[in-house]
């Protein structure tokens, strides 16, 4: 009777191993799969195994809150640009920033335009980070500061002997699956802000528009242009100051998602005139005043929004996991 027992208990292991080893094959097999290989991410995110930020999506765009000024990364594939670097005041939350995402290499850092707010944190990024080029507009030399802040930048870039590359309208480079071309400046402006570099970037049907503190005369002239402003996500110039984001423009440009750099100060930024321009454009405005860090990812199909704080903002985009 034991015997007999025994016999039968031995058979079940061994058909319980086997089931279990079929099932640990086939989890195998699956988890090389795409379905699969997405599955084990999610689950090692949720369980603190990985959080992520070291994994570069087809397309990520990253707005870093740095107050009333621009820092925003840029990656895909493996490649990474910087475009602005906030003031020097907040140097040290964009590089904390760049390395907590594990970016320890600038395929390009890009100046919008030479204002503070855009460069002040530049010169010490050198000290943290590979920069292989440096990508501006072409500058009228009634244009170029005399501030501390410019002249560190080109300093470090002169030492460092990084390229420059000076973009024209239409010219246009690539970052990983990313085309980043030039659309503006498209006259020569006697202003610094309606001087910004003004860059489309397409990527497998996706598209965005950086358009620094272009302002509303720069921006009538960038639609007379005739050049191709409808995209998905606008990145709001100059901080959603009245001087920007005209009626018309943002009716040219009709994007999906808005996004504001803003922060505490005594213009009290974003104007709210601006807001009622991008809703009623049917856009989804996010601010990092409000969300802090923000991040865009672009899988090939689909676009979501993770925030730092979410402050009960509704939209569907959002990805509700922790930043």
């Amino acid at each position: 009777m034991g015997s007999s027992w025994a016999r039968v208990y031995r058979k079940r292991v061994t058909w319980l191993k086997r089931i279990f080893l079929l099932l640990l094959a086939g989890g195998y097999l699956f988890a090389l799969t795409p379905p699969g290989t997405r599955l084990v991410r999610e689950v090692c995110y949720e369980l603190g195994l990985n959080d992520r930020r070291g994994e570069t999506e087809l397309l990520e765009i990253h707005a870093i809150d740095v107050g009333k000024a621009d820092a925003l990364l840029i990656r895909s594939q493996g490649h990474a640009a910087l475009l602005d670097a906030g003031k020097g005041v907040s140097a040290s939350l964009v590089e904390e920033y760049l390395r907590n995402h594990q970016v320890d290499s600038l395929d390009y850092l890009i100046m919008s335009h030479p204002d503070g707010d855009h460069i002040g944190g530049m010169p010490s990024l050198f000290a943290q980070v590979e920069v292989n080029c440096f990508v501006q507009a072409v500058l009228p030399e009634d244009l170029v500061p005399a501030s501390r802040e410019y002249r560190e930048l080109t300093g470090q870039l002169k030492k460092r002997g990084v390229p420059r590359l000076a973009l024209e309208p239409g010219e246009s480079f690539s970052l990983g699956a990313a085309k980043i071309t030039a659309l503006g400046p498209v006259e020569p402006y006697d202003n610094a802000n309606d001087a910004s570099l003004v860059l489309r970037l397409d990527c497998q049907g996706f598209s965005a528009l950086f358009c620094g503190d272009m302002e509303d005369a720069a921006e009538q002239d960038l639609i007379l242009s005739g050049q191709d402003l409808d995209v998905d996500l606008l990145k709001v110039g100059h901080h959603g100051s009245d001087t920007s984001s005209s009626f018309r423009f943002v009716w040219e440009t009709s994007p999906k998602y808005a996004l504001v750099s803003s922060g505490f100060d005594r213009n009290h930024l974003p104007k709210d005139d601006v807001l009622a321009r991008l809703e009623y454009a049917g856009a989804e405005i996010y601010r990092t005043d409000i969300h802090g860090n923000i991040a865009f990812f672009f899988d090939g199909d689909n676009i979501s929004a993770r925030l730092e704080k979410e402050e009960n903002i509704g939209y569907e985009t959002v990805d509700r996991r922790p930043f």
